[in-house]
């Protein structure tokens, strides 16, 4: 697995939502309880502002030999995102989440972004 800079969060693909990762057990429960239903332009964003585009494995037929489920690859990308890139998201998900001042949302590193969208989702 790629080196992931610990906390994250997960931008789903057509949608303002937003999910904070604390760590990488957090990942792992969700992508196991979501395997199947995450979609190929879902984004992980690490603390770093790298981007993973989530590839499902390939699905294969299911035999006694192959049983074991497979977690989807995180694919990074060749362009990080930046903070300026990242804050509208974060007030998308603010005004989501009923923080009346969305606008008013401010911060100056990635880690900051996500820290914000970790205390959105305390707040709401």
């Amino acid at each position: 697995m790629q080196q992931i800079h610990w906390p994250a969060i997960i931008k789903f693909d057509q949608d303002d939502e937003l999910m904070y990762l604390a760590n990488h057990q957090d990942w792992l429960s969700f992508i196991c309880a979501n395997q199947y239903t995450v979609c190929v332009q879902d984004q992980l964003i690490d603390s770093s502002g790298d981007v993973y585009l989530i590839e499902k494995p390939i699905a294969e037929t299911t035999t006694i030999e192959n049983s074991v489920a497979h977690l989807p690859q995180l694919i990074k990308q060749p362009q990080p995102i930046n903070v300026l890139q990242l804050l509208p998201l974060v007030r998308q998900y603010g005004q989501l989440q009923g923080h009346c001042c969305s606008a008013k949302i401010v911060f100056t590193t990635i880690e900051q972004g996500i820290a914000t969208v970790a205390e959105l989702e305390q707040l709401y």
